[in-house]
């Protein structure tokens, strides 16, 4: 898997990077479209002054940050920009897990927001080629992983309601629910202890694909006029692409004793 990600290393990037922008660019445009933050991952409490046009800039500084990730010239600065909305976001679940910290809804808010603010962090400092990459790549490796595992214990917990999310016609659903939270766990305890982690990070990035594309995307196909259910496609289409992000990023850091090439930044998505 790392020999195939580091051979189609800049088509790979260009994929994932092509993902969060369309993910968070949408998600941006239904927040303009409706002057509200996006359901559930951004709490904006109802008595913030000016709630209706702070969510209107928040929309346009994510569609921001999406057209520059697209860009080139502009990627590093949209990376930056993206990274900090996510963190953002993040914050913003602090004190609900404070209340209840025995929440695991909770926690797979903020940890669905921390886990695209931790890939969006990897690849701005990598682009940006700083010092502090590599240290910006093991704390969003640890975050990301440990965000996968509260993906994998929501499911547990919340087994019966993901069953229901998942398309009749497949058998088993409260199992099939189960297994892929264990694979959520699994890839998450891996990424975040280095085990075998590009596989993981990859399967995990082929797993919530699959999910936007067998559940998401026929649920908006049903309902094409719900935000919800367009939020939940962003979200998860968002996730996907943090996923293979991850994946890209563990593939290119340099093993243990492997030097940089002459003249090469050390950031680990150095600009080609």
């Amino acid at each position: 898997m790392n020999k195939l990600l580091d051979a189609n290393a800049p088509r790979w990037r260009s994929t994932a990077v092509a993902g969060l922008a369309l993910g968070l660019g949408a998600l941006g445009a239904l927040s303009v479209a409706s002057s509200d933050f996006a359901f559930q991952w951004q709490p904006v409490p109802a008595n913030v002054p000016a709630r209706d046009a702070l969510a209107l800039t928040v929309g346009l500084l994510e569609m921001v940050a999406a057209v520059s990730l697209v860009l080139p010239r502009l990627r590093t600065a949209g990376s930056w920009l993206a990274a900090a909305l996510l963190v953002g976001w993040t914050v913003l679940h602090v004190p609900a897990v404070a209340r209840h910290p025995a929440s695991i809804a909770d926690w797979l808010g903020m940890a669905e927001t921390a886990a695209m603010a931790s890939a969006a962090l990897m690849l701005a400092a990598g682009q940006a080629g700083i010092a502090a990459a590599t240290a910006i790549r093991r704390g969003g490796m640890l975050v990301f992983g440990l965000c996968a595992i509260v993906f994998g214990l929501a499911h547990f917990a919340y087994a019966d309601f993901t069953a229901s999310m998942i398309p009749a016609w497949l058998p088993q659903r409260v199992a099939l629910a189960r297994f892929t939270g264990a694979a959520h766990a699994l890839a998450g305890a891996a990424i975040a202890l280095g085990v075998r982690r590009t596989l993981a990070a990859a399967l995990e990035a082929l797993m919530m694909a699959s999910f936007v594309v067998l559940v998401h995307l026929p649920r908006v196909i049903a309902h094409p006029d719900s935000r919800m259910e367009w939020t939940m496609l962003c979200v998860a289409l968002t996730l996907a692409a943090s996923a293979a992000l991850v994946a890209t990023v563990s593939s290119r850091h340099p093993r243990r004793g492997q030097a940089h090439a002459p003249g090469e930044p050390a950031g680990i998505l150095a600009r080609r």
